[in-house]
């Protein structure tokens, strides 16, 4: 039902920007993207904490760049559905259920917020671009699996609910590079690699028995089609 309700909000701020194609007389592009995340890494500061495998995930939404007036660059927003997954292994510390392996499933989403410069188009219409900013996720979903250290009286469990354990918010850094090329009039494929830096605490300490500061960072291919 949530995601439902998501993909139709999606639908309708799609719809009410393609209507209006400018910004305090900027021109607006829009597109779609489908990122594939191909690391998901769980990054724990303290001792007794240990990360243990990443995971696959996948980012999809819609992209808006506001372009700069000499068309050299956009100020590059949108919005986006995050899905993450990675392990956490406690060896010294508690955790949420107690010592042993935990696989995270987290849903955000996603607003981007970042300065995206490029190259003038060669001679194929080809152009470079970079980006720099940063991102605003809001928590959808949280799931955890978890199995008990060897030797330990805790009980495993299996897509357990753990939305009261996992901070409600995740900010970072973002960063990518890659290419745009054109395929028909005013429209381009995006193509690219990218890269996200969380700089929140995943995990709530108070529920996690004070396991200090746990980022998300991830990678991913950039896909997409600007219109």
């Amino acid at each position: 039902m949530k995601q439902t309700l998501l993909v139709a909000a999606l639908i309708i701020i799609s719809g009410s920007l393609f209507a209006q194609r400018d910004f305090y007389g900027r021109p607006i592009r829009l597109g779609f993207k489908v990122d594939p995340v191909f690391v998901n890494n769980l990054s724990p500061k303290e001792n007794g904490v240990e990360k243990a495998g990443s995971g696959f995930g996948i980012n999809y939404g819609l992209m808006t760049d506001i372009m700069f007036s000499d068309g050299r660059g956009a100020f590059a927003t949108g919005v986006e559905v995050a899905h993450a997954s990675s392990k956490l292994k406690y060896t010294d510390k508690d955790g949420l259920y107690g010592m042993g392996d935990y696989k995270l499933k987290l849903q955000y989403l996603q607003i981007p917020l970042s300065v995206k410069l490029n190259t003038n188009r060669m001679e194929n219409g080809m152009k470079f671009w970079g980006q720099f900013g940063t991102y605003f996720g809001a928590l959808l979903g949280s799931r955890a699996d978890y199995s008990p250290a060897s030797g330990g009286s805790s009980t495993a469990k299996t897509n357990e609910k753990i939305m009261n354990a996992t901070n409600k918010v995740n900010m970072g850094l973002l960063l990518g590079t890659g290419i745009q090329y054109p395929v028909a009039d005013r429209t381009d494929l995006y193509l690219g690699l990218g890269f996200e830096n969380g700089f929140t605490d995943i995990t709530s300490n108070g529920k996690w028995n004070n396991d200090g500061k746990v980022n998300l960072n991830r990678w991913a291919l950039r896909l997409g089609v600007f219109f």
